[in-house]
């Protein structure tokens, strides 16, 4: 199931340099989704994004790569992202990782970049939670490396290795305050995916993949596939 290749890149100036990386790890990720799924032709995706914002503007991989007869059987549905406004952590699942879908409504739930922005461990578990209820096949989770040199939503190098304290601080002193709000942004590793994996009921089979930039795992997709129900 695992995919491991590395990226090759033109060295560019500033935000370029990270877009460059980030354009082809995502065309890696969503090449990756085709591979886990290989489904029949007529299986439905749920994509599951985040709602855009000032400082949500990812990119829909799924409607901008599938072709126009695969494009009718996806159905997107956006997250509410947190408020850059909150004052304390959130930590609880709460009503907006719930999915107004039936179990099982779909064959497979596809989730890129969004997991890091829903709130601390518990309420990352909920979304997966969330993800595997309403998939009939499987579920393909991706998100960025938090030990990775390179962090992809800031495009900063190296600050998100020093203790969190110090990096917030260093992120607010560089007009990046909004990156600091409870909840905006918390880095995971594969370790915690697999983690998130072992919690669902029924024990599904399920595994780790990752992308590497300049050699070192920058990205992780979580697999997971769903038992088929027996009669």
């Amino acid at each position: 199931m695992k995919q491991a290749i590395n990226a090759q890149y033109h060295l560019t100036p500033g935000g370029a340099f990270v877009d460059k990386i980030l354009a082809s790890q995502r065309r890696k990720l969503f090449d990756a989704f085709l591979q886990f799924k290989q489904g029949n032709a007529n299986d439905t995706t749920l994509n599951v994004g985040m709602m855009p914002g000032p400082i949500f503007e990812k990119p829909d991989l799924l409607e901008a790569w599938c072709d126009q007869k695969e494009r009718s059987r996806i159905l997107s549905y956006q997250i509410e992202p947190p408020s850059a406004a909150a004052s304390s952590p959130s930590s609880a699942p709460s009503s907006e990782l719930q999915l107004p879908f039936s179990d099982g409504a779909f064959d497979w739930v596809f989730c890129n970049e969004v997991i890091e922005h829903v709130g601390g461990g518990e309420r990352q578990f909920a979304l997966v939670r969330e993800l595997y209820r309403v998939a009939r096949k499987g579920v393909f989770v991706s998100t960025s490396n938090r030990k990775h040199p390179i962090e992809f939503n800031t495009g900063l190098p190296l600050l998100h290795l020093l203790p969190q304290g110090v990096w917030q601080r260093m992120l607010r002193a560089g007009g990046k305050r909004h990156w600091t709000a409870p909840g905006v942004l918390n880095l995971i590793d594969a370790p915690a995916l697999y983690n998130f994996a072992e919690r669902l009921p029924g024990s599904p089979q399920h595994d780790v993949g990752h992308k590497r930039v300049f050699g070192a795992k920058a990205h992780f997709f979580l697999m997971v596939n769903k038992p088929a129900k027996t009669a």
